[in-house]
């Protein structure tokens, strides 16, 4: 049994679980969870397989990565704020000028 749990078993396992994470959860900061978790498993296939310069490079460019996409997240969600923002004033907007035309008019 102990034979079957290695290294390159936990590298592959760690990787299928984030991969399929980042595909079927909703929230982005789950998203960003999951693909830690991936990057660890592919860090560790990169260990596992003796490729030291590469997973030294890994190591410093992952937590960059991840700083990234927060920052892509965070401003993701400042657009669409905005976006509602700019919308819900539409309805208001339009009325106040249906209101301006019909005062122009006279009430007519």
């Amino acid at each position: 049994m102990l034979e079957f749990i290695d290294l390159t078993t936990i590298s592959i396992a760690l990787m299928i679980i984030g991969a399929i994470g980042v595909v079927l959860l909703k929230k982005p900061l789950d998203k960003v969870i999951m693909v830690s978790v991936l990057e660890a498993g592919l860090f560790l296939a990169i260990v596992s397989f003796r490729y030291l310069d590469v997973a030294f490079l890994t190591a410093v460019l992952d937590p960059l990565s991840i700083i990234v996409f927060l920052l892509a997240l965070i401003k993701i969600n400042e657009v669409r704020k905005s976006q509602l923002n700019d919308y819900s004033t539409v309805p208001k907007m339009l009325k106040s000028t249906e209101n301006r035309e019909k005062n122009s008019e006279g009430g007519k």
